[in-house]
Order: C-alpha cells, then structure tokens, then sequence
C-alpha cells in the first residue's frame, strides 16, 4: 500500500558536472539534523557517450544510503541554464501580485515566456507606493526535462527544482553566516562553471555566473604536468590540505652529503672519462624532467587565478558602481576547490576586502548524526552548500 503520509525528511540533490552531492536531514526542534550524506562521482568518459544513464548511475550510488521514497526531494537546475531578475512591479489597483508579475514578466525574461517556467518570491515591499521587488526566475523547460529525464530513469520523484546558486544562498542564510548592513559576495566555485552571489543587507541582490571553474585549474595541472586529471585532482588536493607553497615532489632538498660532492668535484681535476660519464649516466634526470618536476602547484595555478580575476572583477564592478557604491566587504567561498588556500589568498589581494572565509555549515544551528557516511560532509562542508541548500528548502515546505 502506497504511504499518503507527509514525509518527514528532505533531501537535496545537487548533481553537477563532476559528482552528485546529497544531504538527507530533518528537523529537531528548529534545528537541522543531517541524517545521511551521499556523493558520487560522474564518470567523464562514459557521460559522453550516454549522459542520462551515466547521470543517473552516479545519483543511484549517491543515494545508496538514503532514503529517497521516504523524503521530500529538492534537485538543482544549473544558473546558466536560467535567468534571474530583481524587478520592482508596481500593482495597479485591486491587482493582485501574481497578476502583476504575469504582466511585467515579459519585460525581463529574455526568452518566449512560452518556453520556461516562471518563478518568484518577495524580497521587499513598500506598502504606500503599491511597489514590490521580486526575484523572478525564468528556467527553460528544456532544462528541466532534461533533469526530469535523469531522475525519471533512477524511479526518483523531484517535488521542487531551484537554482544552484540561490540554493547556496539559502544554505548560508540558514546557518546565519550574513550579517546586517553588510555588503558580501558568495563565491560558488563549481567544476566547469562558477556564481557570485551579492548580497546587501542580508537580501540577495544580484547574481552572475562565471564560465571559469575548477577545471581550468585542473587543465593547467595536466598539461604542465602532463598527467591525467586523477592525478591533477590529487596533486590539488595535496596542496591544500598541506598548504604548502610547492608540490612535495617538486623541492629539491640539498643534503649535506651532496654538497660536498659538489665541493670536491669542483676542486678535482677533470676526469679524462668524463665524456663517458655524461653519454652513460643514465640515472641523471633529462634536463626535460627536470623542468617538469620544478614547477609546483601554485606556479601552475597563476594562469587561471589570473583568469578567475578577471571573471571576479567584472562582476564586482557591476555590482559596485552600476547596482551600489557601497564595495564588498566580505567573500564567503563555497565548492570542492574553496579549501585551495591560493584562491582566497587571490582574493585578498586583488579585491581590498576585509575577510575571505570558507563556507562552514557545521554550526549551532546543525545537529549530525553519528552516521559513517558525514565523514566527508566533516572534512569540506563547503563543498555541500548546494546540497546542503536545498534540502533546508525542502524542510521548509514539508
């Protein structure tokens, strides 16, 4: 027999062009209790031949240890894939809100309002004036078959899609990271992709997406390295979990024993088999090896920090002299890669802001359970925040 009872749990499902990422949680008084984590990652190769199976085989695994028949289901849509507009509508009389926003919509979206589906939600009204500001959101349904598809073939039921990069937003609102009269930009950094999201006064104002991500670092990786992005993966993570300004494999350590090697061979005199020496040594390293090996990971990451710059800057200018005058004073980082200590270093020094802080969500606000699977969710919140986002949404309606 068929439950017709209001489920009682949520799970947010952010399946992105790396890996799928999923919470499960419910509530303990006003606080979340994340049950279960799930993560999975895409294969890159199969993906390509046939996406919605190799989508659908990493949610499956994701969601292995959950239980999705038993919970209200949050998925995510892409912010490229969508378009976001602050508009103020102004209500004529004895018009009703819903009225005015079917109205002025056509005004915003720059698509056949035939084709996407409309969503909105109220960020201020002023009463007096009959004028309120929305956020409105166009996805393209296209877009959302296309999701719809892949949950379709896992036998998975999704009651809400919302956007990645307000889902992160939710995620931070939620674990009260935003503070009043505060200008703050949240930094999603994705795989091939990446958003900012303004905030002023702990109200979302504006957002951008970013055709940069972390697989521009990793494409640097493997092409300075010449390795494969497994291995850049590793070499990446090495370096921020060490937090070393070189890759351990590329210092040279000079030993006492080898400088006085140097010191004699220097002041002997020349071997006559010394022709023979250099055409038969064999264990000396190619001069290209040794090129190869002496470049870290930092070295090799200035080429995209430089392009992540640019991409950064151009959304801050807009923000700071087209939307406010007020500059931002806080950066909060999100995404797999924010635990790269270069990145919120970059930051530091190319934007003037007061601080730049990962994302945590372990906080007073979440309680966890003593489940194997939250290793991961312990070891790099930040990486969950869509996820984490969206099933708070899905508390929130259930």
């Amino acid at each position: 027999m068929p439950s017709f009872s209001r489920p009682k749990k949520a799970i947010g499902i952010d399946l992105g062009a790396h890996s799928v990422k999923a919470l499960q949680m419910s509530k303990q008084g006003r606080k979340i209790y994340i049950e279960e984590v799930g993560y999975a990652e895409i294969d890159s190769e199969l993906v390509i031949a046939d996406p919605i199976k190799t989508n659908a085989d990493a949610v499956l695994t994701a969601l292995a240890g959950l239980t999705p028949n038993q919970s209200y289901i949050v998925a995510a849509l892409p912010g490229n894939t969508a378009v976001v507009r602050y508009p103020k509508i102004t209500l004529k009389p004895n018009e009703t809100l819903t009225s005015a926003v079917e109205r002025d919509s056509a005004q915003h979206i720059p698509f056949d309002l035939n084709e996407v589906f409309l969503s909105w939600d109220v960020i201020t009204k002023v009463p007096e004036e009959q004028k309120v500001q929305i956020l409105l959101v166009a996805a393209k349904n296209d877009s959302i078959n296309s999701r719809l598809r892949i949950f379709q073939s896992c036998n998975i039921s999704c009651s809400v899609f919302d956007i990645d990069s307000i889902a992160v937003f939710n995620s931070i609102e939620r674990c009260h990271l935003l503070h009043p009269n505060e200008s703050v930009a949240i930094f999603d950094i994705g795989y091939s992709s990446s958003s900012i999201h303004f905030v002023r006064d702990m109200k979302s104002v504006f957002i951008r997406d970013l055709m940069w991500g972390a697989k521009d670092i990793l494409d640097a990786i493997v092409k300075e390295r010449r390795s494969d992005f497994k291995q850049a993966e590793k070499d990446l993570i090495s370096m921020s979990k060490e937090a070393k300004t070189e890759h351990p494999e590329a210092v040279e350590v000079a030993t006492p024993e080898a400088e006085e090697i140097e010191e004699t061979v220097t002041a002997e005199p020349v071997s006559p088999l010394e022709p023979l020496d250099e055409e038969f040594d064999i264990d000396k390293p190619s001069p290209e090896f040794i090129s190869f090996a002496s470049k870290s990971i930092r070295e090799i990451m200035v080429s995209p920090m430089n392009r992540m710059v640019s991409e950064v800057r151009r959304s801050f200018d807009f923000f700071e002299h087209q939307l406010y005058e007020k500059p931002v004073q806080r950066i909060i980082l999100c995404g797999g890669v924010s635990c790269c200590p270069l990145i919120g270093e970059t930051l530091v020094e190319e934007f003037n802001v007061d601080s730049v802080e990962v994302a945590d969500f372990i906080t007073p606000e979440v309680i966890l359970s003593n489940s194997k699977s939250l290793d991961i969710f312990k070891e790099h919140s930040a990486k969950f925040a869509v996820a984490f986002g969206l099933a708070a949404r899905g508390l929130s309606e259930i």
